[in-house]
């Protein structure tokens, strides 16, 4: 392989990083505004599917305002690390501890990085995951 393909390899490779933290922080986002919605309730009330679709855009609105404008450099840094290191995992998931494996919710169980994020979601368990292994590296 010639410098120019591994060049080409590399940018590549940091583009799908790229991609994959920012499908991340998108899902975070999303859970943040699923919680707040929620507010510990296990039910909103909305008039009609156009009004329940309104809340959600609201509320998913002001998470990416709040995250764009609220979030410190040291959390930037550690949901920064925490994604790598999920990411890591979930490409390497063969390869990792059975222990770790069920604490990350069997990242091996899934093909798509998209599907297991959602899955993370679905359990409100994708950010608070994140902040574990960021802080964890540290």
């Amino acid at each position: 392989m010639n410098k120019f393909d591994k060049v080409r390899l590399q940018k590549k490779s940091d583009k799908e990083q790229a991609d994959l933290f920012a499908d991340s922080m998108d899902m975070i986002a999303r859970e943040r505004a699923i919680l707040k919605l929620y507010d510990g309730n296990d039910t909103i009330q909305v008039h009609n599917l156009s009004h329940a679709v309104s809340l959600i855009n609201k509320q998913l609105e002001h998470e990416y305002d709040n995250m764009m404008m609220n979030t410190s450099t040291e959390e930037l840094h550690i949901l920064h690390d925490g994604i790598k290191t999920l990411i890591h995992g979930w490409q390497h998931s063969n390869e990792i501890d059975t222990e770790l494996a069920k604490e990350l919710q069997n990242p091996q169980n899934f093909s798509d990085y998209q599907d297991y994020i959602k899955h993370l979601l679905r359990l409100s368990k994708l950010e608070t995951t994140i902040k574990v292994l960021g802080n964890f590296k540290q």
